[in-house]
């Protein structure tokens, strides 16, 4: 399973025309601007002890150092994944393998807000 992420070449606050914009650009695990992407999945499951032991399957599977977070919405386990863009094949695949029922909702580039630019 491949998956190609995009970015949008220039700046959001720029004044150029649609036309004038540079073209999207597909970013690989070696493009310097993104080491981290945060990859939300969803689960949909009654809480049971079925949706407990697919909790610890996922927590005990190599997945488990990936998760950042883990939310209950009604009947939907929502997850974080923060993982390193050279691992993001592996964490789709492991994903499909310890959930298959797992919904890929987004993959985004992880923001690191305390970091400066020199």
């Amino acid at each position: 399973m491949n998956l190609v992420l995009e970015r949008i070449a220039g700046s959001a606050t720029s004044k150029k025309s649609a036309a004038q914009e540079a073209p999207l650009t597909p970013l690989t695990p070696s493009t310097p601007c993104v080491s981290r992407v945060h990859l939300s999945a969803v689960l949909h499951s009654r809480q049971d002890e079925a949706a407990r032991e697919r909790i610890r399957r996922l927590f005990h599977s190599p997945l488990g150092v990936y998760v950042s977070q883990a939310s209950r919405d009604h009947d939907d386990l929502r997850l974080v994944f923060d993982v390193a863009m050279e691992d993001l094949d592996f964490t789709v695949r492991t994903l499909h393998q310890v959930l298959p029922e797992a919904v890929i909702e987004a993959v985004r580039p992880r923001v690191f807000t305390h970091r400066r630019e020199h």
